[in-house]
């Protein structure tokens, strides 16, 4: 059957579908492409792990999340007869703000969705472009683009399922799933009564966007209420992580490394290998199965 083929654009604060108009034949060379993709896309895949922000997949593991408000674009779109679906303005392609392309199917809460990321780099028409024409090579002058060579997503019934969140959330607005900490949040933490902070501005100068992200973390795990200054700097000293206190307090660390490397304690991301006592650092937050 032949695919049709969509772009969600970015107007405003939200997405909008358009249709990408295609002659009969690259219907039916498009179905083979993201055939081909999808294959891929699931090849080695035992396994669908519900995403919190705080892991990364292994290879053999697909993150989920459910379906959001703005990602029922996908499959209300469709559902919908293709005609009905205003298509992309051509004449101004490079300008319709396209964040993704997409096809599929999705019947009454089912079928399958797939979603490539799309970028400015994707139009041809802004670089020299050179195309074979007998037994020489023409620039290209019409407005074209190329697919990506890999899906960004699938959506399956109600769940998203993804590998990279940073690649998920250049085509939807996720931040509420992981996001960085506000500053008022960061006064939040320099604030708790577990903390000893010398300098607020000096730790705001220090928070970069990996420490935010650890800041958000921490302050929504609620560890700093459940666990002393003197529980947690024993429990640190166990995975050769030094805490200094003073009295009931922790003091913050005023160099970025060390004050990382403390957050990262606190999300539960730095741990001591059980047999060689080796401090690790990992990327999996995945709860083991007991």
């Amino acid at each position: 059957m032949p695919q049709n083929l969509f772009a969600a654009c970015r107007v405003g604060e939200g997405l909008v579908a358009r249709r990408v108009s295609l002659e009969g034949p690259v219907q039916d060379q498009l179905e083979e492409v993201f055939a081909q993709q999808v294959q891929s896309f699931f090849d080695g895949v035992d396994e669908e792990v519900p995403f919190d922000g705080r892991w990364k997949p292994d290879v053999n593991e697909l993150l989920t999340l459910e379906v959001t408000d703005e990602a029922r674009i996908f499959s209300e779109t469709l559902n919908r007869n293709p005609i009905a679906v205003e298509a992309v303005d051509l004449a101004n392609f490079a300008n319709a703000g396209i964040k993704a392309l997409f096809t599929g199917e999705a019947v009454d809460g089912g079928g399958r969705i797939l979603v490539q990321h799309f970028t400015a780099g994707q139009v041809l028409s802004r670089k020299v472009a050179l195309f074979l024409q007998g037994n020489s090579f023409r620039r290209l002058t019409a407005p074209a683009f190329t697919l990506a060579a890999a899906l960004t997503f699938v959506i399956e019934g109600r769940l998203i399922k993804f590998r990279s969140f940073s690649n998920l959330r250049s085509i939807l607005d996720v931040q509420e799933i992981y996001q960085e900490a506000t500053r008022p949040e960061m006064q939040q933490l320099a604030g708790h009564h577990r903390l000893e902070v010398a300098d607020v501005e000096r730790f705001f100068e220090l928070a970069d966007q990996p420490t935010r992200k650890l800041i958000n973390a921490v302050l929504r795990s609620g560890v700093l209420d459940d666990f002393t200054a003197e529980q947690i700097r024993n429990a640190a000293a166990g995975t050769q992580l030094e805490v200094a206190l003073q009295g009931d307090r922790m003091i913050l660390p005023d160099n970025r490394r060390d004050l990382k490397e403390l957050l990262r304690f606190l999300d539960e991301s730095r741990y001591s290998g059980p047999l060689s006592g080796q401090p690790f650092i990992t990327n999996s937050r995945r709860p083991a199965q007991v």
